[in-house]
């Protein structure tokens, strides 16, 4: 039987479904963070049923509603998570729910097959996708007509019958495979579900760590019996980017435009300000001026250094009250940040966009958000601009892959923390100001979180320093 989950797990990758059949997943337990997710999903699932009540009573002479029934056409399967029977014209409507704040591909994808299975029982009128208005902004109790957006998928539909059609048909033969011989593999296999199937051996630097390599891309390679980056032949059409990190593969160092690194720290003026956030975006706002999903700053770290030959002063806030976490954490940043002086980030259009948000929600404080936008330096872009690439960044601009490259020395200090990454600090949080957790472990999340906090600015700190000295 292909269920509708089975569908769009084909859709990802054919032998993705076959591992599921075939019980050769090999992460079948979601993160923390995703079964966050799935938590915040199933809030929003709930609320939508409510408001559905009220909204179908406005829109229906008469009718009847069926949740999660489920229909079958031969091989296929789905459930419905709202089937409306307009009982006045005997035909019925599919709302399917969403959690998210747009209509996505995937979603198209899901209700045509939903459709074609419903059809095979029942007559079909409308299709609707139920999601959540991204521009409501919560004033007081949650208004459910504004929270909610219903938009009407029948023309996108008709559009992918066909298509779909056939496409469930190939995942059924799927299924039906003795061995996974023949069956294609996705592209990317730092988030693949079944890596030895899908990518069982891999060479140390494989074309996968090239910067934007596209499925079509990729698959070409492959198919010329080419994995690793130092096969590519030469004239292979790349972009710069990817032809950058090929001559550092092949040549086996760095490639360092000296130059442009140096134009670009050049651009630093004292006191240099070293800033990160940690946030957390629930889907149903938690306060007033909040829309669905919106970072709310809870936390920042913040290194600065005076003059050249001074050294770092730190300063850190955390929230850890039931209220918005925003304007407290405003108000203390405003003290330890002066007027001049460079503001520096990792990956600008982050922190920038929060200052902007913040700035909106928060009058008072609007100027100086603003003036730190005015004087912001993305530390990232050395990297994202391919001034340095490193092998061993394998294609990624992120801090936690350039740092045990470029400051060794210091590169494995998040191994030692309670908290690694950004979704487990927005879950640790969640959890302090839910109360899900005993006094001691507030008191130890507290902790781990101003640790983990502070390291990404330190990282900052370091790796400035090794560009310094590098140039």
């Amino acid at each position: 039987m292909i269920t509708k989950s089975d569908f769009l797990l084909f859709l990802q990758a054919p032998m993705h479904l076959w591992a599921s059949k075939n019980n050769q997943l090999e992460i079948l337990v979601p993160s923390v963070y995703n079964r966050h997710l799935m938590e915040q999903g199933k809030d929003i699932e709930k609320i939508a049923k409510e408001f559905m009540q009220n909204y179908l009573a406005k829109k229906y002479n008469s009718f009847t509603i069926e949740t999660e029934q489920t229909f079958t056409d031969g091989h296929f399967q789905t459930r419905v998570d709202a089937l409306v029977h307009d009982t006045e014209d005997n035909v019925y409507d599919i709302y399917e729910i969403k959690s998210s704040t747009s209509v996505k591909k995937e979603h198209i994808y899901d209700v045509t097959f939903q459709r074609l299975v419903c059809e095979a029982s029942i007559a079909v009128r409308n299709v609707f996708l139920v999601h959540v208005n991204k521009e409501y902004i919560r004033m007081g109790d949650l208004d459910l007509d504004q929270f909610f957006e219903i938009t009407d998928l029948n023309e996108e539909i008709d559009k992918l019958r066909t298509t779909v059609s056939a496409l469930r048909e190939k995942a059924w033969k799927v299924t039906t495979n003795p061995t996974p011989g023949g069956i294609l593999e996705c592209v990317k296999p730092k988030v693949c579900p079944s890596p030895k199937l899908c990518h069982p051996i891999l060479p140390e630097y494989p074309i996968y760590d090239l910067p934007r390599l596209f499925g079509k891309k990729a698959r070409d390679l492959k198919a010329q019996g080419v994995l690793a980056i130092k096969d590519i032949p030469e004239g292979y059409e790349l972009s710069d980017r990817q032809n950058q990190h090929v001559e550092a593969v092949k040549w086996g160092e760095p490639l360092i435009d000296h130059a442009a690194i140096n134009t670009e720290l050049a651009k630093l003026e004292y006191p240099l300000y070293f800033l990160d956030y940690e946030t957390y975006a629930p889907g149903i706002p938690a306060y007033d001026g909040y829309k669905p999903f919106q970072q709310m700053v809870f936390q920042y770290s913040l290194h600065v250094f005076d003059a050249p030959e001074s050294d770092p002063k730190h300063f850190e806030f955390l929230a850890t009250e039931a209220s918005d976490p925003g304007i407290k954490l405003a108000a203390h940043l405003a003290q330890h940040i002066g007027e001049t002086g460079s503001v520096i980030v990792w990956n600008t259009s982050f922190e920038s966009g929060r200052n902007k948000e913040m700035a909106q929600m928060y009058p008072d404080y609007s100027e100086f958000l603003l003036s730190i936008n005015d004087r912001i330096f993305d530390l990232m872009v050395v990297f994202s601009k391919g001034y340095y690439i490193d092998p061993d960044f394998h294609g990624s601009a992120s801090i936690k892959n350039v740092l045990p490259v470029i400051a060794a020395d210091y590169g494995l200090e998040y191994d030692k923390l309670a908290i690694q990454r950004g979704d487990e600090a927005m879950i640790a949080w969640a959890e302090i100001i839910a109360g899900t957790i005993s006094k001691d472990q507030i008191e130890q999340s507290k902790q781990d979180l101003l640790d983990y906090c502070e390291l990404d600015t330190m990282a900052m700190v370091k790796i400035w320093e090794a560009l310094q000295a590098l140039v």
